[in-house]
């Protein structure tokens, strides 16, 4: 059985929002320009989400599902959104999906040196023994500065008619569901185990707005006290990369930017006014009462910078001074 809690009637959101969604952006206000490792990335929504950042330069996924990893590497390299961001981005950044278990310590993981792990809904699907080895990995071994951990809340689950003595967990898939307090020890003595603070949270209120039984999904942000003093072995297994991708990008100068548009608006009135660009008579542009170069030239924060940029480009532009600054492209 596995209980669709966001198309229900569970919860009150004037949005519209899947509680998928609202998890996702609860997390922004937390998520700073950080390298960022998500386990359990699934289908790469989240890291699409962080992918629409212009604050990110290194994101990684990893999952031991092969096949939702698959659908990951679509959702990522075919993201339209991206095509709209190219101008704004300035720098690269990448993209890389891993198929492995978070349970095992690789080597390659460790030397990327992550700041930020988040596991969204990720712990509830292994088994409680094996939950040990999960951190003894993550805060132990990987150690980043901060780790962020989503799960629900098994409290909540009065509110889901569905579930019943047979049907007791939200998935199928689940091992088990922590309740508030279950969820504050373990956590508790994580922090106190590997050096770290928390602050926690929840994503899901009751539509009655009443919170005796928390949210739906609650959540715990770690921030490491100190490094934790470790010597651990890394397994011998190499991880498998999926995907290496690097977002599109703008990676102009200022100056090649500022070139390019003159090229463009010079070539664009050029056609507007003559068949041949060679015929051009340049003082049609004083017929032009506010044309896209002279604007591109006013927002500049000093003209200065304009001209220096000319001269160094002599080859390519030459100035016409008369009322204003006019440019003329040298062919």
């Amino acid at each position: 059985m596995e209980i669709k809690a966001y198309e229900n009637d569970i919860f009150y959101d004037n949005m519209g929002m899947r509680l998928w969604e609202r998890r996702h952006q609860q997390l922004d206000k937390y998520i700073e320009k950080e390298r960022t490792l998500d386990i359990g990335c699934n289908d790469g929504k989240f890291i699409q989400r962080l992918a629409h950042s212009l604050d990110f330069n290194f994101i990684a996924g990893l999952d031991i599902d092969l096949e939702v990893l698959k659908e990951a590497c679509d959702n990522i390299v075919y993201d339209q959104i991206q095509d709209c961001l190219r101008s704004n981005r300035k720098s690269e950044c990448w993209i890389k999906l891993f198929h492995g278990n978070a349970l095992k310590k690789y080597k390659q993981l460790k030397q990327m040196n992550f700041e930020l792990i988040t596991l969204i809904e990720v712990v509830e699907h292994l088994q409680l023994e094996q939950l040990d080895d999960l951190c003894e990995n993550v805060f132990g071994y990987l150690n980043p500065q901060r780790i962020i951990i989503t799960t629900p809340n098994s409290d909540f689950n009065v509110y889901f008619k569905q579930l019943n003595p047979k049907f007791v967990l939200r998935h199928p898939d689940h091992k088990f569901e922590f309740s508030q307090q279950q969820f504050l020890e373990w956590t508790s003595a994580l922090a106190s185990k590997y050096h770290y603070s928390t602050i926690y949270e929840g994503v899901g209120q009751h539509k009655s707005g009443d919170l005796s039984n928390g949210y739906a999904s609650q959540i715990c942000i770690f921030t490491k006290i100190k490094d934790y003093e470790n010597n651990f072995v890394y397994d011998q297994e190499d991880i498998q990369c999926v995907l290496q991708h690097c977002l599109p990008y703008d990676g102009r100068t200022d100056e090649q930017k500022l070139a390019d548009d003159i090229i463009m608006n010079y070539s664009r009135f050029s056609l507007q006014y003559s068949n041949d660009i060679d015929d051009f008579e340049y003082d049609l542009l004083s017929q032009l009462d506010d044309s896209d170069i002279l604007m591109r030239i006013r927002d500049l924060p000093r003209i200065e910078y304009l001209e220096e940029m000319i001269k160094q480009n002599s080859n390519r532009f030459s100035i016409y001074q008369n009322d204003y600054l006019l440019l003329k492209l040298n062919y």
